[in-house]
């Protein structure tokens, strides 16, 4: 989240008198995330998040919040859209796409707890076992193959090191391509900050905007790239094994797929290395934004690279 479109009272005072929360109170910026603009609105029927989508035309982002509606049918911590006085979810704000969401309580934690990490893991494993009954459809936008060609883009700027890095851990990861894993709807970017807790409670599952279908076991291994991370940025090998212990208690993986979760917690750091070495060379200029650092997840790549350098995942 972010603020690259500046809205004044008035935009804010429009928008509400669709929906039976007048008057307003007050309105500031959201300062968290890199994606879509969005704002605290606070009137006297409560606080409300309104999101302006930066990226998406109205087609484009209709299906997420149908997703959103539907999976607030089935636990209190996703977000769904409100309804105005037309029946509308969408709305036009200072013309761009725009949607109005209740707030939910709590805070994102910036280190967590192990009581937060098995929730997140029931969480995500109870996401993937009730995408069956789901009406999603959209494939991955970042597959292998996007981030091959957006890497090649990059490599002309990048050290000769980083070069080496990005052509080496691209060729491993095109030699697997077409996995035998179980697919289906993903978040496919459930780091700490798109979470909301109240002490150990989970009560915000937030930002399905990079939601699509692809491997379950992928969607694991981009949480686990967060969810299992000291402040050092050290993975915790350890904790990665309690994760998984209590997201098979939902939802089950077999040993055949266990045996490419190497293969895929590298490829989960590559695609947000490079997404973010991407974002930073096209930084956008907006009121409150926020750049996140690609080197993270390049010294995740490492760290992988060598713990898992005797373990590679079976070629096809």
């Amino acid at each position: 989240m972010s603020v690259y479109t500046s809205l004044q009272q008035a935009h804010i005072e429009r928008l509400i008198e669709r929906y039976p929360l007048a008057p307003l109170v007050s309105f500031s910026g959201i300062s968290a995330g890199i994606e879509n603009t969005n704002y605290l609105v606070q009137t006297q029927q409560g606080d409300f998040i309104l999101t302006l989508y930066e990226h998406f035309s109205a087609k484009d982002v209709a299906p997420y919040l149908a997703l959103l509606q539907q999976l607030a049918h089935l636990e209190d911590y996703y977000p769904s859209p409100l309804v105005d006085s037309q029946k509308q979810l969408l709305q036009q704000v200072a013309h761009k796409p725009a949607a109005l969401f209740k707030c939910l309580s709590g805070r994102s934690p910036l280190q967590a707890t192990p009581q937060q990490c098995q929730s997140i893991a029931f969480s995500l494993a109870k996401l993937h076992h009730n995408s069956a009954h789901l009406k999603f459809n959209k494939p991955n936008p970042k597959g292998i193959h996007e981030i091959q060609l957006l890497a090649e883009k990059l490599l002309p700027s990048l050290s000769t090191q980083d070069a080496d890095l990005l052509k080496d851990e691209l060729h491993y990861q095109l030699k697997q391509t077409h996995l035998p894993l179980k697919q289906g709807l993903i978040h496919a970017d459930l780091f700490k900050d798109n979470t909301l807790f109240v002490e150990h409670k989970l009560t915000g599952l937030l930002d399905f905007y990079a939601a699509c279908i692809d491997y379950f076991l992928l969607d694991v291994a981009i949480t686990l790239n967060d969810w299992c991370v000291t402040e050092q940025g050290i993975f915790d090998y350890h904790q990665q094994a309690s994760f998984i212990h209590a997201y098979q208690r939902v939802h089950a993986l077999n040993s055949q797929e266990l045996a490419y979760l190497p293969l895929l917690l590298r490829r989960a750091s590559l695609r947000f290395w490079v997404s973010r070495l991407n974002h930073k060379q096209l930084a956008k200029s907006g009121a409150m934004t926020q750049e996140k650092d690609p080197e993270i997840f390049k010294y995740l790549l490492l760290q992988h690279r060598q713990f898992y350098s005797d373990k590679q995942a079976p070629l096809e």
